[in-house]
């Protein structure tokens, strides 16, 4: 193996083990414990003894990279360090050649001589391409002995120049090797460090938080603080100056703990402290509140922060150290802006003397309250009256002076009483009429309409409760008297609920103790609890929506004809909350509008909707246009239906088009509510939906209709067909399916079933198609073997009719088998009792009674009596004794017809 074969083997060997070295740095920035840098030194002496064993010989010399791990250990931990790499190669070289020793001794000195000179100089940690050369400095001795061993003078300049360059190639590389894995660390830091920190302000955010708190010792300081009003800033300047604000916040923060301030969410922030007691971490905070607050031209200048301040108990979790600095959080946010609330689970330090004391009131915060109406909403579930129980309990704990509520929720047009808190349970489902709720809450009704707080007094109640018994009825009111406790209540707080213009619920808070109670901080606060309830009855009100239209569709394609009408209609009264709704439907025939369906609260029998004639009315205006009409009050508006008197407040009208997909009538919905509930764009687009609906199952519906009777029309006149060839009586295919669907009405069938027999009456003897007419219309008696071709009529029937489009399978049942006898004795499949299917047996006693009362060329017709009396002979034999007495309940006589 030549020289350079080998030297290039000890160089990949020299690469392989600086790898495997390197693989010893696992995370940055590298810790500076001596343990892995011992363990660095060993493997590099290691990898110097390989390189020695791998080496290339050159007479009395060896040519290797030995060095190389000896010049770098010197310039990374020292000479002594790179002595014991050293020490390994010499020891080697001296037990295998006297000279070779000598030569490896007087080099290993040099490289150390050499490299520790540099050593001051140069730094591997902050190593630039200007100070590569300097690298070569270590090897300058190494390649001497060339110029003074025999044999190798004349190659002397070229080998020593060679060696220098090789040694300087290799440090570079094995350098580059080490450079390139401590800069993916360096990488893999620094983008661990980048998903820590918030993009904003630079800060550490929630991840960062939540790993450093988990590391935060016992004895230690959290402090959550949320920047006070802060929507305001973005609502009046925008938000870039928001972002400038929470920046300033952050330099703030920065400022005072540098390592330990953390952006949480949105303008919340957290410290980390590790003062010595919590007094100092008191003082950090107040010292960031007085920074903030002060004045200044800039947008976020004079902020304020509410802060919550927890110390960590001995074997407390993180989570729970969490829930104690967020619930003080709370508490100062409640009681103020500009405040620091100290966790009461810790024992409290004296309060240094001149300290002021403020107060702090121990109760429940409006932000808990907003937290169980988050924590509601998240659910995506239907709200329970539970659920309403508990965000009226969080009114009562938040609110001053309130010591009882009640919670009405609109359902349709009638308020039901949902959830109490300080009454009997008695009152709930107690329901009022919309004209109840606003005479209780007796003010003007715009003010009503704006959810503007009432406070009533005991003399204001007592006039609202005189005609409530006309309302709720005897019972309701005494319920109403006895377990709403009237005899304690002093004052009452009622605040109607108003969603899109419309009160959609009433929260009544009461004071059993003042006749004077609630200040306008509390007016205020309880307006927080309507918002926060419209708010859940909004997003209650979009899954109601979403769940009823993803049940419509299904459930107009399973109605029928006149269900289908109604359907609509009343799915547009409860989704829209009308007082009425009118379903018109296109009459073709008459080129008019025609009612179809009616849905709402105090329907009249007697006053039956118009029919409009094309272009009378709004209804016709929307179908042209193909456009949605609202009108706000249709006594101003041309054209506008117009109700009965009996409901002269119904003066808000929606007219809604039902149109097919080539723009054809189909039919309209005309939608009306009270005058002072007008309809609104959210309205109309959940209308546009519903009709979208019905119109596509309207569409469909009518074409399968179509369908329906021309597929009926066919097969009628293929079974008249039948009859004229066959010699069958005049009339028979349409006697027996009307004395089948007769027996079927009797016999409850539903719909698609009688469908199927009627159908299957009509093509019963199509297999006849098949028989030949030697032997179909043979005048005399049938041989056996006649018979059998006869017999196959009812397989080969049910064979035909298989093909037909939409026939229903039991269709083809009595077509097959209307032949099979009780006592199994029939053909073609010899089946016995309830095995022959249903709609089979009822057939058969059909056809043997039209055959009987019928008159044919080769007999005369019994009468109605006598035919009975051969059914009977047969029952148990032939027919089903069951289907048997139901039928001659069902037949009437009739007069025998001839040909």
């Amino acid at each position: 193996m030549t020289v350079g074969v080998v030297v290039l083997l000890n160089l990949c060997l020299l690469l392989t083990c600086t790898f495997l070295l390197s693989l010893s740095y696992r995370e940055w920035p590298v810790r500076r414990a001596w343990v892995p840098h011992l363990g660095r030194v060993l493997f590099a002496a290691v990898t110097a003894l390989l390189l020695v064993w791998h080496s290339a010989p050159l007479g009395d010399l060896k040519v290797d990279l030995r060095f190389v791990p000896v010049v770098l250990v010197t310039l990374r931990y020292g000479v002594g360090a790179g002595a014991l790499v050293a020490a390994g190669p010499v020891m080697w070289r001296l037990l295998d050649s006297e000279v070779g020793g000598l030569v490896a001794l007087a080099n290993a000195v040099s490289v150390l001589a050499l490299a520790g000179a540099l050593r001051a100089r140069l730094s591997l940690h902050e190593l630039q391409w200007r100070h590569w050369p300097l690298l070569l400095v270590p090897y300058l001795g190494v390649g001497l002995a060339v110029f003074v061993v025999p044999g190798a003078r004349p190659l002397a300049p070229w080998l020593y120049v060679g060696m220098l360059a090789l040694q300087g190639v290799a440090t570079l590389a094995v350098l580059g090797v080490l450079q390139a894995r401590l800069q993916l660390l360096h990488l893999t830091f620094e983008a661990r460090q980048q998903s820590r920190r918030d993009e904003l302000t630079g800060l550490g955010n929630r991840q960062a938080f939540d790993e450093h708190l988990a590391r935060l010792e016992a004895g230690h300081q959290l402090v959550l603080m949320d920047v006070d009003q802060f929507r305001l800033v973005n609502d009046l300047h925008g938000s870039a100056v928001g972002d400038r604000a929470l920046q300033y916040v952050a330099q703030v923060l920065r400022d005072e703990v540098p390592l330990g301030a953390y952006r949480l969410s949105g303008e919340e922030f957290g410290l980390l402290l590790e003062q010595g007691s919590e007094t100092q971490a008191r003082a950090v905070v107040e010292r960031v509140q007085a920074r903030l607050s002060e004045p200044g031209e800039v947008p976020w200048a004079n902020l304020s922060v509410s802060a919550g301040l927890a110390t960590r108990l001995p074997r407390e979790q993180p989570g729970e150290l969490r829930h104690r600095a967020d619930e003080a959080l709370y508490l100062a946010k409640a009681n103020g802006r500009n405040r620091l609330v100290l966790s009461p689970n810790v024992p409290r330090e004296p309060v240094p003397a001149g300290a002021t004391v403020t107060e702090i009131r121990p109760r429940h915060s409006l932000w808990q309250a907003q937290r169980i109406t988050v924590n509601l909403m998240t659910q995506r579930r239907p709200l329970t009256d539970a659920d309403w129980l508990e965000v009226l309990r969080s009114a009562v704990d938040t609110l001053d002076e309130v010591e009882a509520a009640s919670l009405n929720i609109r359902e349709g047009n009638r308020f039901r009483m949902c959830a109490v808190v300080g009454y009997d349970p008695d009152l709930l489902g107690l329901e009022f009429s919309e004209q109840a709720q606003l005479r209780w809450y007796g003010g003007p009704l715009a003010e009503w309409l704006r959810g503007r707080p009432r406070v009533a007094n005991m003399t204001d109640m007592q006039r609202a409760w005189v005609d409530e018994d006309d309302v709720l009825g005897e019972e309701g009111g005494m319920v109403l008297r006895r377990a709403g406790h009237r005899d304690r209540l002093r004052t009452n707080l009622c605040v109607p609920v108003v969603l899109d213009g419309e009160v959609v619920a009433h929260l009544n808070l009461d004071s059993h103790s003042r006749d004077e109670a609630f200040t306008p901080g509390v007016l205020q606060d309880a307006q927080l609890f309507a918002q926060q309830i419209a708010a859940l009855l909004q997003l209650q009100d979009r899954w109601r929506e979403l769940d009823q239209l993803s049940h419509l569709h299904s459930d107009l394609s399973r109605a029928g004809d006149e269900q289908l009408g109604a359907h609509l209609a009343e799915t547009a009264h409860d989704l829209l909350r009308t007082t009425y709704t009118l379903l018109l439907r296109y009459d073709p025939y008459a080129d008019a509008l025609v009612p179809a369906a009616e849905a709402g609260v105090f329907l009249n029998p007697l006053e039956v909707p118009p029919t409009l004639q094309r272009g009378e009315g709004l209804s016709w205006r929307a179908l042209t246009t193909g456009a949605v009409i609202r009108v706000d009050d249709i006594l101003s508006a041309r054209g506008a239906f117009r109700p009965k008197t009996s409901h002269p407040e119904r003066r808000a009208l929606m007219v809604v088009p039902l149109l097919s997909r080539t723009g054809e009538p189909l039919g309209a919905l005309c939608l009306l509510r009270d005058e002072h509930r007008p309809f609104r764009a959210p309205d109309e687009a959940l209308a546009q939906m519903l009709a979208g609906v019905g119109a596509r199952v309207m569409e469909g519906r009518a074409h399968v209709t179509d369908l329906e009777a021309t597929l009926d029309a066919a097969l009628n006149m293929l079974g008249v067909a039948l009859e004229a060839r066959d010699f069958e009586t005049q009339g028979h295919t349409q006697r027996v399916q009307d004395l089948a669907r007769r027996v079927g009405e009797a016999l409850h069938l539903p719909a698609e079933q009688l469908t199927a027999l009627r159908r299957g009456a009509a093509l019963h003897d199509i297999g006849k198609l098949c028989i030949p007419d030697t032997v179909l219309l043979k005048p005399g008696a049938l041989t056996p073997e006649e018979r059998e071709v006869v017999e196959r009529h009812a397989p080969l029937g049910a064979a035909l009719v298989a093909r037909i489009p939409f026939l229903d399978p039991e269709a083809q049942q009595v077509v097959r088998h209307h032949h099979e006898r009780w006592d199994g004795r029939g053909y073609p499949d010899g089946l016995a009792g309830t095995q022959t299917p249903l709609l089979a047996r009822v057939f058969a006693l059909c056809d043997v009674y039209d055959a009987l009362t019928s008159e044919r060329p080769y007999k005369r017709a019994m009468s109605h009596a006598a035919a009975l009396d051969v059914l009977r002979e047969g029952r148990g034999t032939q027919f089903d004794p069951d289907l048997l007495d139901v039928f001659c309940r069902v037949v009437t006589p009739r007069a025998p017809v001839g040909n």
